[in-house]
């Protein structure tokens, strides 16, 4: 059980968790099986991420060279450098900046 992003839920996945939007009302309750219908909800409300049965993120990552992901990293926080990197969005986008930087330069692994 894990917390995944997103971007890496599929249909199929079993909930581990209750996924709930920022006030705290439940969208989806544990046990149940993830549809398109539900990513597409949850991106609706802003969820980044839920509990899933038996997954971890790293599960779902694609493994990447540790020094490219490094200078992926020192870019994106070049690119950020003017934002509030303490927003939940912006910490998602400078992650999500850091991912697709290290995948491009190892040659489009995951993409």
């Amino acid at each position: 059980m894990g917390k995944i992003s997103l971007e890496d839920l599929r249909p199929g996945m079993i909930l581990a968790g209750e996924v709930k939007e920022r006030s705290g009302r439940v969208l989806l309750c544990a046990g149940v099986e993830i549809t398109e219908k539900h990513l597409d909800i949850f991106k609706k409300w802003g969820i980044t991420e839920a509990d899933i049965q038996g997954v971890t993120q790293e599960d779902v990552t694609p493994q990447l060279d540790p020094a490219v992901l490094q200078q992926a990293e020192m870019e994106a926080q070049e690119l950020f450098r003017h934002t509030d990197r303490q927003h939940l969005a912006v910490i998602e986008l400078l992650r999500l900046t850091t991912l697709r930087l290290a995948q491009y330069e190892s040659g489009g692994q995951g993409s």
